[in-house]
């Protein structure tokens, strides 16, 4: 029997990864055609079927809730004429997308892989060339999540964070396993979700933009945030000191807290540590802001709490019904209490 060769999309965002050198003008530039990136890749397409989806080209600094929202539209429109779907990006926001697509596509059964690069893998010494190829291996085999590959890691999209601008590290997980690695022969580890049948794909692709997010600093003033306040803002993000604690003498910013959730705007409490677990519970400058109001972000990373709180308020303006599902593992994003 024949082995069915897989289909894959390549979903073009912009970033290092699939820019191509014009060999008239020397400058980089997108690609115009799926060839222009396989030239570089010619085994890869004797391994699998690779189609190309130019979705939009942008450096990822730019990228924002309107192209999530058509990343989003471009996998449900053809979801089921792949096995799976690589995203090409640019790696400055690549965490914030792979958080914010895996909360916007729900039962995913397939694999939906973010890559990026340091260097164009039409470059002599590039990353993106691996990346790349290791990404569409990745999507053809046993995941059914949105995830991310970056050297021979596999990494859930909503742990995913950046840590360096070394192509040798550019990625991590600092509060979960990897889903697993990439070799000879690749390996899915047992954290990842795999296929099942019964699964239907929903897309969700709203995301309320109106949020802001401050880093608490010692001598942190609530002005500018009032100010901002006065915009229409939706939800706040606050990232806190250690387990999430926030400063109570000399500043009014936990009246401020308890003045928002009464309006029911969501005042979300992270850390600044990447690794670890918000937990106001520990310390009396945690307390306070959770009797205040404020809700905890777990162990969720800064760039899956902001995407989880804009696209929970674009999905619900019921106050209760928003802290219930901020609250919930949607996606494999934070790590439930025993």
């Amino acid at each position: 029997m024949t082995k069915k060769i897989p289909k894959i999309c390549i979903l073009f965002t912009g970033g290092t990864i699939g820019m191509v050198r014009n060999r008239l003008t020397g400058a980089l530039e997108p690609p115009k055609k799926p060839s222009d990136i396989l030239v570089n890749l010619p085994k890869l397409s004797e391994m699998m079927e690779i189609d190309f989806k130019f979705v939009c080209n942008i450096d990822s600094a730019n990228m924002s809730p309107k192209y999530w929202s058509e990343i989003v539209k471009a996998i449900c429109s053809s979801y089921d004429e792949f096995d799976g779907f690589v995203v090409t990006h640019g790696t400055d926001s690549m965490a914030y997308t792979s958080s914010a697509i895996s909360f916007a596509l729900k039962n995913v059964n397939k694999p939906i892989v973010f890559t990026g690069s340091v260097i164009p893998l039409s470059e002599v010494g590039d990353d993106g060339r691996n990346n790349l190829i290791y990404a569409c291996i990745t999507a053809a085999l046993d995941i059914a999540e949105v995830c991310m590959v970056s050297g021979n890691r596999i990494i859930r999209g909503s742990r995913a964070k950046k840590y360096s601008e070394s192509f040798v590290d550019v990625f991590r997980s600092p509060n979960y396993p990897y889903l697993g690695e990439l070799g000879n022969p690749p390996r899915v580890f047992d954290f990842a979700k795999k296929k099942e049948d019964d699964r239907i794909l929903v897309c969700m692709s709203d995301f309320e933009d109106r949020v802001v997010y401050h880093k608490l600093f010692p001598g942190f003033r609530t002005d500018a945030l009032k100010c901002e306040l006065k915009t229409g803002v939706e939800g706040v993000v606050l990232e806190g000191y250690g387990s999430g604690n926030l400063p109570f003498l000399n500043t009014d910013l936990i009246d401020l807290i308890k003045d928002l959730s009464s309006k029911e705007i969501p005042v979300v409490v992270t850390t600044q540590l990447p690794k670890g677990r918000t937990n106001l519970e520990a310390y009396e400058s945690g307390m306070k802001a959770l009797e205040a109001g404020a809700i905890s972000a777990m162990d969720m990373t800064t760039e899956a709490t902001v995407t989880k709180l804009m696209w929970t308020l674009a999905n619900t303006r019921n106050y209760q019904e928003f802290k219930e599902v901020f609250s919930e593992n949607l996606c494999g994003e934070l790590t439930e209490e025993r």
